[in-house]
Protein backbone atom coordinates (compact mmCIF):
# COMPACT_ATOMS: atom_id res chain seq x y z
CA UNK A 1 0.00 0.00 0.00
CA UNK A 2 1.64 3.31 -1.15
CA UNK A 3 1.80 5.84 1.69
CA UNK A 4 0.88 9.24 1.30
CA UNK A 5 3.71 12.03 1.52
CA UNK A 6 2.75 13.38 4.91
CA UNK A 7 2.87 10.14 6.12
CA UNK A 8 5.58 8.72 4.47
CA UNK A 9 8.14 10.67 6.97
CA UNK A 10 8.89 13.53 4.29
CA UNK A 11 8.48 17.21 4.54
CA UNK A 12 6.65 18.54 1.65
CA UNK A 13 7.05 22.31 1.51
CA UNK A 14 3.44 24.01 0.01
CA UNK A 15 4.96 26.07 -2.71
CA UNK A 16 1.03 27.08 -4.20
CA UNK A 17 0.16 30.29 -2.40
CA UNK A 18 -2.75 32.34 -3.39
CA UNK A 19 -2.23 35.09 -5.34
CA UNK A 20 -3.90 38.31 -6.11
CA UNK A 21 -6.35 37.59 -9.25
CA UNK A 22 -5.29 40.58 -11.00
CA UNK A 23 -1.23 38.94 -11.05
CA UNK A 24 -2.47 36.16 -12.90
CA UNK A 25 -4.32 37.58 -15.15
CA UNK A 26 -1.72 39.58 -16.23
CA UNK A 27 0.70 37.02 -16.50
CA UNK A 28 -2.11 35.36 -18.84
CA UNK A 29 -2.42 38.44 -21.01
CA UNK A 30 1.69 39.45 -21.21
CA UNK A 31 2.08 37.92 -24.19
CA UNK A 32 -1.13 38.70 -26.48
CA UNK A 33 -0.21 42.27 -25.59
CA UNK A 34 3.19 42.23 -25.99
CA UNK A 35 2.39 40.90 -29.55
CA UNK A 36 0.19 44.20 -29.93
CA UNK A 37 2.63 46.88 -28.69
CA UNK A 38 1.03 46.92 -25.02
CA UNK A 39 2.82 47.62 -22.18
CA UNK A 40 -0.30 46.23 -20.49
CA UNK A 41 -4.03 46.29 -20.38
CA UNK A 42 -4.44 49.71 -19.14
CA UNK A 43 -5.12 51.46 -22.01
CA UNK A 44 -7.19 49.01 -23.30
CA UNK A 45 -9.27 49.24 -20.25
CA UNK A 46 -8.98 53.31 -19.65
CA UNK A 47 -9.71 53.90 -23.22
CA UNK A 48 -13.14 55.19 -22.86
CA UNK A 49 -11.64 57.71 -20.30
CA UNK A 50 -8.23 58.57 -22.64
CA UNK A 51 -10.39 58.85 -25.68
CA UNK A 52 -13.39 60.43 -24.11
CA UNK A 53 -17.35 59.14 -24.31
CA UNK A 54 -18.09 59.47 -27.62
CA UNK A 55 -14.85 58.33 -29.19
CA UNK A 56 -14.10 55.79 -26.64
CA UNK A 57 -17.42 53.71 -27.20
CA UNK A 58 -16.98 53.60 -30.40
CA UNK A 59 -13.62 52.90 -30.94
CA UNK A 60 -10.69 50.66 -29.73
CA UNK A 61 -6.92 50.40 -29.69
CA UNK A 62 -5.62 47.96 -31.92
CA UNK A 63 -2.06 48.04 -31.35
CA UNK A 64 0.48 49.89 -31.04
CA UNK A 65 3.78 49.52 -33.76
CA UNK A 66 6.94 50.82 -32.51
CA UNK A 67 10.20 51.91 -35.02
CA UNK A 68 12.62 49.28 -34.64
CA UNK A 69 15.09 51.44 -32.83
CA UNK A 70 12.59 52.99 -30.42
CA UNK A 71 14.10 56.38 -30.70
CA UNK A 72 10.66 58.04 -32.63
CA UNK A 73 7.25 57.12 -31.00
CA UNK A 74 5.10 54.66 -31.95
CA UNK A 75 1.83 54.34 -33.96
CA UNK A 76 -1.28 53.77 -32.50
CA UNK A 77 -3.92 51.73 -34.82
CA UNK A 78 -7.41 52.26 -34.04
CA UNK A 79 -10.24 50.28 -34.36
CA UNK A 80 -13.29 52.25 -35.75
CA UNK A 81 -16.77 50.69 -36.24
CA UNK A 82 -18.16 53.75 -37.87
CA UNK A 83 -16.45 55.41 -40.89
CA UNK A 84 -18.15 58.75 -40.28
CA UNK A 85 -16.15 58.42 -37.29
CA UNK A 86 -13.23 58.43 -38.52
CA UNK A 87 -13.63 62.33 -39.11
CA UNK A 88 -14.02 62.97 -35.88
CA UNK A 89 -10.88 61.19 -34.88
CA UNK A 90 -8.95 62.49 -37.51
CA UNK A 91 -9.98 66.56 -36.85
CA UNK A 92 -9.50 65.54 -32.64
CA UNK A 93 -6.13 63.54 -33.40
CA UNK A 94 -3.72 66.68 -31.57
CA UNK A 95 -5.68 66.61 -28.59
CA UNK A 96 -6.11 62.30 -28.07
CA UNK A 97 -2.65 62.21 -28.74
CA UNK A 98 -2.01 64.57 -26.17
CA UNK A 99 -3.78 62.54 -23.90
CA UNK A 100 -2.92 59.19 -24.79
CA UNK A 101 0.80 60.46 -24.23
CA UNK A 102 -0.32 62.19 -20.73
CA UNK A 103 -1.61 58.62 -19.74
CA UNK A 104 1.97 56.99 -20.34
CA UNK A 105 3.80 59.15 -18.93
CA UNK A 106 5.60 60.23 -21.76
CA UNK A 107 5.66 60.49 -25.95
CA UNK A 108 4.64 56.66 -26.73
CA UNK A 109 2.77 57.45 -29.43
CA UNK A 110 3.20 60.44 -32.81
CA UNK A 111 0.60 59.13 -34.96
CA UNK A 112 -2.91 57.22 -35.36
CA UNK A 113 -3.94 55.33 -38.55
CA UNK A 114 -7.80 53.84 -38.79
CA UNK A 115 -8.96 50.66 -39.41
CA UNK A 116 -12.31 50.59 -39.86
CA UNK A 117 -14.42 47.00 -38.39
CA UNK A 118 -16.24 45.52 -36.16
CA UNK A 119 -15.41 46.30 -32.41
CA UNK A 120 -15.63 42.74 -30.36
CA UNK A 121 -18.57 42.44 -28.41
CA UNK A 122 -18.53 44.30 -24.61
CA UNK A 123 -20.52 42.36 -21.64
CA UNK A 124 -23.03 44.14 -20.46
CA UNK A 125 -22.03 46.21 -17.09
CA UNK A 126 -23.34 43.98 -14.47
CA UNK A 127 -23.11 46.72 -11.99
CA UNK A 128 -26.53 48.72 -11.05
CA UNK A 129 -25.75 51.88 -12.26
CA UNK A 130 -24.61 54.70 -9.76
CA UNK A 131 -26.69 56.64 -7.67
CA UNK A 132 -26.84 60.27 -8.62
CA UNK A 133 -24.30 62.54 -6.19
CA UNK A 134 -26.12 64.41 -3.16
CA UNK A 135 -25.43 68.16 -3.35
CA UNK A 136 -23.54 67.95 0.19
CA UNK A 137 -21.06 65.81 -0.76
CA UNK A 138 -20.56 67.81 -4.36
CA UNK A 139 -20.42 71.12 -1.79
CA UNK A 140 -18.20 69.36 0.13
CA UNK A 141 -15.60 67.93 -2.74
CA UNK A 142 -15.55 71.47 -4.49
CA UNK A 143 -15.07 73.12 -1.06
CA UNK A 144 -12.02 70.52 -0.46
CA UNK A 145 -10.56 71.53 -4.01
CA UNK A 146 -11.26 75.30 -3.87
CA UNK A 147 -7.40 76.08 -3.63
CA UNK A 148 -6.16 73.86 -6.75
CA UNK A 149 -5.16 76.17 -9.21
CA UNK A 150 -4.72 74.15 -12.26
CA UNK A 151 -8.49 73.75 -13.77
CA UNK A 152 -7.40 71.12 -15.62
CA UNK A 153 -6.58 68.86 -12.25
CA UNK A 154 -9.09 70.31 -10.59
CA UNK A 155 -11.70 68.50 -12.77
CA UNK A 156 -9.99 65.63 -12.71
CA UNK A 157 -9.69 65.29 -8.95
CA UNK A 158 -13.51 66.75 -8.81
CA UNK A 159 -14.89 63.70 -11.12
CA UNK A 160 -12.34 61.14 -8.92
CA UNK A 161 -14.16 62.47 -5.80
CA UNK A 162 -17.66 62.16 -7.09
CA UNK A 163 -16.87 59.02 -8.35
CA UNK A 164 -15.69 57.64 -4.87
CA UNK A 165 -18.91 59.75 -3.32
CA UNK A 166 -20.91 57.97 -5.45
CA UNK A 167 -19.63 54.27 -5.02
CA UNK A 168 -19.65 54.64 -0.87
CA UNK A 169 -23.09 55.92 -1.54
CA UNK A 170 -24.24 52.70 -3.42
CA UNK A 171 -22.53 50.62 -1.23
CA UNK A 172 -24.45 51.98 2.14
Amino acid sequence: MAQSPSNSGYAVARRARSQPLSRVVSGLTKKALDKRGFVDAAIVNEWPVIAGELIGSHSLPDRIRFPRDRSQPGTLYLLLENGALATEVMHFQPILLERINRFFGFNAVGDIKIIHGPLPKRDADKRPPLPAIRPEHRAEIEQSLAGVGDDELRDVLTRLGENVARRREADN
